[in-house]
C-alpha cells in the first residue's frame, strides 16, 4: 500500500528525475582544482584536521622534501568552507620536511603534528609540534634522539592504552647506503613521546611509508613498512608487543620504490586490503599502483590482485567519494594526473573513472568535508569484548564527538581516534559496551600536496549534492522531496540518489529532517 501511495504522489515527474540520477564519475570533481595555494613550496606531507576546534577542517602541509629547507604550514579554514591563498601560520624552523601525521599526543583534546626529517645531516629522525589551544608551537616541542634520515611517520597505538605512539620509517632510497638504519617506534608514556625509541626493527630496510593496520584481525595494530629497494614488509603485534622481525612480505617486486600505502576493507569480508604506490624512478619498481587482498589467515596476498600502470606512482588514499557506502581509490603520480577508481562490488576497473585535467607532482592525497556540506553524525555501539581496538564503519572521519565506555564518558587522554583510517583504541575493554559518536562526510572534498613549487597545493570540491539536495540539481526544493518520498521505506542500501540522507541504509523520517533543514538553500 505504501509504495502505491507514493507512486501516485510522484507520477511521471518522479520517473524523469530518477532517470537522471546516475552518478557520472568524471563529474564527481571538477577536472581542475577549485583552490590552489599561492605560497607554493616543495610540499610533501598533508592532513585535513580541525586544529583550532572551530568545527571546520584546516589543511596542514609539511614542505621541503629533499630539495630545500622549508617550513610547516597551516591553512586555517575561514569558517565558510574556504582556505586563504597564503598559509595562515608557518613554523619558525626550517628543515627538509618529509611526511607528517596528526594525533593528540598529550591528551588535552587538541591534535598535535609529527613530521619526518629527511636530509637531517646527522640529526633526529622526527619532530613534534604541540597544539596550544589551536596554534602549533612555532618550533618543535619534541625531537627524537634517534639519528637517521626519515621520510615517513605514522601514529598508532601499539599497546592499546588509548594513547598514540609514533612509528618512524628510516633510510634514504637515493643515498649510497639506503638500508643502514633500523625503523623505530616511540611509545607514548603518560602523554609524552619517549625520546629514545623503545622498539627498533631487527632489520634495516628503507621505508618511505609506514602504516598501522590490524592485518591479523586479533585486535592489535600491526605495522606495515612499504619498502624502497626491497619488498613490502609486515611486523606482527603480539598482544601489545610488536615483533622486531617481520612476519610477512610481498614477493612480486623485489626492488620496488614504494612511496605510499593505504588500507581498508574494500569488499566487505572483514579483512582489509593493502594498496601501494610503487614508483619506477629508481629502476627496480614496477611503476604501478598495486592491490593486495586481505587474507583470513592474516596479512595480505603476496602477489598483487590488481594493478594499474602509471610510471612515477607516488600517492594512494581511500574514501567513499560517490556516497554509495564502499571505499574508492584515489591515486597520484609525479608530473602526472590524479585519478579515481570507483569501487564496484569490491573491485576496481582497468581504467580510472575520474582523471584530473592537469598534472602536478602529487605527494599526499587527503579527504574531508572542507565546506561542511554533507556531514553526518553516526553512533556506533560495540558490545562487551576483551578488545580495545575498534574499526569504525566509515573512513576517513571528520572528528569524534564523544566516547562512552560502559556508559561513562571518556576524556581525550583515554582514547585515540585515527581520523584518516577510521579506527579507535580505548584505555580499557568494555564490560558492557563501547559507544562512539563521530562525524563523517558522504561526499568529501579532496586535497593534494604538490611538490612542484611553481604550482601550489590543490583542493578539489565534491560536486555531488549537499544536504537535502536529493536530485542533485544544486538547490533544495520540492523536487527533492518528491524523490525522497518515492523511495520512502526502502531498506536496501539506497544511496543519495534514493534519498538516504543520513546514510543509515534506509529512507525514513530522519532523512526528511535533513531535507527540511536545508529547504530553500542553494548548494555551492
Amino acid at each position: 500500500m505504501k509504495s502505491r501511495v507514493f507512486a501516485v504522489v510522484c507520477g511521471a515527474a518522479c520517473s524523469l528525475l530518477l532517470s537522471a540520477l546516475t552518478v557520472d564519475a568524471q563529474t564527481i570533481f571538477n577536472p581542475s582544482p577549485n583552490w590552489v595555494s599561492g605560497d607554493a613550496g616543495y610540499a610533501t606531507g598533508a592532513a585535513l584536521v580541525d586544529l583550532n576546534r572551530d568545527g571546520w577542517l584546516d589543511l596542514v602541509v609539511s614542505n621541503g622534501n629533499d630539495m630545500n629547507r622549508e617550513r610547516l604550514s597551516v591553512y586555517y579554514n575561514t569558517g565558510s568552507g574556504a582556505f586563504p591563498s597564503l598559509s595562515s601560520w608557518q613554523s619558525s624552523d626550517i628543515a627538509y620536511n618529509g611526511h607528517l601525521d596528526v594525533a593528540d599526543v598529550n591528551g588535552d583534546g587538541w591534535p598535535d603534528v609529527a613530521v619526518a626529517l629527511l636530509l637531517n645531516q646527522g640529526g633526529p629522525c622526527a619532530k613534534l609540534y604541540m597544539n596550544n589551544a589551536g596554534t602549533l608551537s612555532s618550533t618543535p616541542a619534541w625531537v627524537s634522539s634517534f639519528v637517521a634520515p626519515a621520510f615517513t611517520v605514522a601514529f598508532g597505538d601499539m599497546n592499546n592504552d588509548g594513547r598514540p605512539d609514533l612509528a618512524v620509517g628510516t633510510g634514504d632510497a637515493y643515498g649510497s647506503t639506503p638500508h643502514a638504519y633500523r625503523n623505530v617506534v616511540h611509545m607514548n608514556v603518560g602523554g609524552a613521546l619517549e625520546t629514545t625509541p623503545s622498539w627498533q626493527s631487527a632489520d634495516t630496510w628503507c621505508y618511505d611509508s609506514l602504516m598501522w593496520v590490524d592485518a591479523t584481525n586479533d585486535g592489535w595494530l600491526d605495522l606495515i613498512g612499504l619498502g624502497s629497494l626491497t619488498y613490502t614488509w609486515g611486523y606482527a603485534n603480539a598482544g601489545g608487543a610488536l615483533n622486531t622481525a617481520t612476519a610477512w612480505r610481498t614477493n612480486d617486486v623485489p626492488s620496488q620504490f614504494g612511496l605510499m600505502a593505504c588500507a581498508g576493507d574494500l569488499n566487505g569480508d572483514g579483512y582489509p586490503e593493502l594498496i601501494i604506490a610503487d614508483n619506477n624512478q629508481l629502476g627496480g619498481g614496477s611503476g604501478r599502483f598495486r592491490r593486495y587482498n586481505g587474507q583470513a589467515a592474516g596479512f595480505f596476498s603476496q602477489t598483487a590482485n590488481w594493478t594499474y600502470s602509471d610510471g612515477y606512482c607516488s600517492a594512494v588514499e581511500l574514501a567513499d567519494v560517490d556516497g554509495d557506502g564502499d571505499l574508492d581509490l584515489a591515486t597520484g603520480a609525479w608530473w602526472d594526473r590524479t585519478r579515481i577508481f570507483l569501487n564496484t562490488a569490491g573491485n576496481f576497473g582497468a581504467a580510472p573513472n575520474f582523471t584530473s585535467g592537469g598534472t602536478s607532482v602529487v605527494e599526499k592525497i587527503v579527504f574531508g568535508d572542507i565546506r561542511n556540506r554533507t556531514l553526518r553524525t553516526r553512533v556506533e555501539t560495540f558490545p562487551a569484548s576483551s578488545r580495545r581496538l575498534y574499526y569504525l564503519a566509515k573512513q576517513p572521519i571528520q572528528w569524534v564527538s564523544s566516547v562512552r565506555l560502559d556508559g561513562v564518558p571518556l576524556g581525550p587522554s583515554q582514547y585515540y581516534a585515527n581520523i584518516e583510517h577510521g579506527w579507535i583504541t580505548v584505555h580499557a575493554a568494555p564490560a558492557v559496551s563501547l559507544e562512539v559518536e563521530y562525524t563523517y562526510s558522504i561526499h568529501p572534498d579532496m586535497a593534494i600536496s604538490n611538490w612542484d613549487p611553481s604550482i601550489g597545493n590543490y583542493v578539489y570540491f565534491s560536486r555531488l549534492p549537499c544536504n537535502g539536495d536529493v536530485d542533485g540539481d544544486g538547490d533544495v526544493d520540492l523536487s527533492d522531496l518528491t524523490v525522497l518520498l518515492a523511495h520512502f521505506g526502502q531498506t536496501s542500501g539506497a544511496t543519495w540518489a534514493g534519498g538516504d540522507q543520513d546514510g543509515d541504509g534506509d529512507v525514513d523520517l530522519s532523512d526528511l529532517t535533513y531535507l527540511l533543514a536545508g529547504f530553500g538553500s542553494i548548494c555551492s
